[in-house]
Parts: C-alpha cells; structure tokens; sequence
C-alpha cells in the first residue's frame, strides 16, 4: 500500500492564493489611497453641479479600499493556515501499515492500493482521507474524540450517564451524514470527469483509545483505528474488484491534482 498525500498540489495552491492576497491587498491599498485623497484634496467644488457625484465616488473608492483589504486580510490568513497534511491521516495510515504486517495477518494490501491523506479539492471540500484501491473507493471520516458513543442507524448518541445508570443524549458529532455528504461529492467530482458508476464506500474511523463505540446498524460502518484492518478484511476487501490498475492511477490523478508523492 502506497501512504501518500497531494502535499504539491496543495502548496501550489496556497502559493497562488498567497499571490491572489497580495493582487487584491495592492488593489486596495490602492483605491483606500485614492479614495482618502479625493476626499481631503476636493478637485470639484461644492459650488459645481457635480460636487454629490464626486463625493459619492470618494466615498465608494474608499470602501472599495477597506472591503478589498479586509478580502486579502481573509485570503492572506487562509494561504499560510493551509494545511498540506492530515495528523489523523498520518496516525491511521501507519497503524493500518502495522497492523496488516503482523505476523499470520493473511492478505496484505500491495501497490494496487494507494491511501491518500488530505483530499482537498473546491468542488469536494475537505476529506480526511481516501483508500483507493481494486474493490472502489473507500471515504475515511477521522475522529479524534473521546467519550462514549453509540451509533444507531443514522443517529448518533453519547453517554452521559454512569455504567451503572447510563443515560444517552444526542450526540454534537454526526460522521455519518459527514461521510456520506464525503461520498456524493466524491462521486459527483469524477463522474463530470468520465468516471461513471463508481465503487464509493465511507467508514468512520476513531483514533483517541479514550472512546468506547457500539453500533446498531450504522448507515456507515465505524471502526476503532486499532481495528482497522480487521474491519476492512470483513468489509471493504471483501468486495469484489471493480477498478483496474489504469482507473486507479487515473482517479488518484484527480484527486490529488496529479500524481500524489
């Protein structure tokens, strides 16, 4: 198994919204410029019938000026806070590495699989990682939570209660309609690049050992990081392969922007 992430493509990107920050930054500082001197070096006088017309524009250059510095501010703050990769990403990726070279473990996931940290891509958003592979595509939510949860159907509940007298809230988390959410857009992302009729999986994934989980038939399977690759042996790669060695590279190009390193 490949452990990857687009770290290039997304340093690419943040450098051109860097550069984008400061367009827009001179462009304001610009206009705010232009707009402070029309208004303290008056060129019409009160006296002229385009005096209203003048000071309009002052004032409309003027908050042009603020409005695009407040934007390149936002834009600035956005490029240098660009995360390039995942931590919970990483810890899943080496624990799933571990636990599939164990001794007596059976079948192992060679290069055909790629795991992709960090899938961040404006028509899908923001996905924690992506295990691409011959049964499809598998959506990976990551959580680093702690507590007691209970997972039925689509609903999420969290223990507030003692053991001895438990009691279950509604949970502030919902990963399953995050995954699922993940899915759609994944699918909706390749399928107007050519990709039809995908394969495309989501597992839930808890990374804190402080969490205690139990499931009622999930609308997505969930997992503790520690079971992981138990979980996709009875699951996942129990699925019958549906994409060749060309449609994962081709897949793994768009959604990494290229080739992933």
């Amino acid at each position: 198994m490949r452990n990857v992430a687009p770290s290039r493509s997304l340093v690419r990107r943040a450098n051109q919204l860097k550069s984008l920050a400061f367009l827009v930054g001179a462009v304001g500082v610009f206009a705010l410029a232009l707009g402070l001197f029309m208004n303290a070096v008056p060129i019409v006088v009160p006296s002229a019938p385009g005096y209203g017309a003048y000071t309009l524009a002052s004032d409309a250059i003027l908050l042009a000026g603020i409005l695009l510095g407040i934007t390149a501010l936002a834009l600035a703050i956005r490029a240098f806070t660009w995360k390039v990769d995942n931590d919970l990403a990483k810890i899943t990726a080496d624990a799933l590495t571990q636990q599939m070279n164990a001794p007596n473990v059976g079948r192992r996931l060679d290069d055909r699989y790629v795991f992709i940290r960090n899938v961040s891509k404006f028509q899908i958003g923001y996905v924690d990682a992506v295990l691409l592979g011959p049964p499809g595509i598998l959506i990976l939510r990551i959580l680093d939570v702690e507590g007691s949860f209970a997972n039925e159907f689509a609903d999420w509940l969290r223990q507030t209660g003692s053991d001895q007298a438990p009691e279950f809230l509604p949970a502030r988390i919902d990963p399953s309609r995050e995954t699922i959410k993940d899915m759609n857009k994944t699918r909706e992302f390749l399928a107007a690049r050519g990709f039809d009729n995908l394969p495309i999986y989501g597992l839930v994934v808890f990374t804190n050992p402080r969490v205690r989980l139990t499931a009622d038939r999930p609308h997505v399977p969930i997992t503790h990081v520690n079971h992981l690759y138990a979980n996709l042996r009875h699951d996942y790669l129990a699925m019958l392969d549906r994409l060749g060695d060309e449609q994962i590279e081709a897949i793994e190009r768009e959604l990494c922007g290229g080739r992933c390193q």
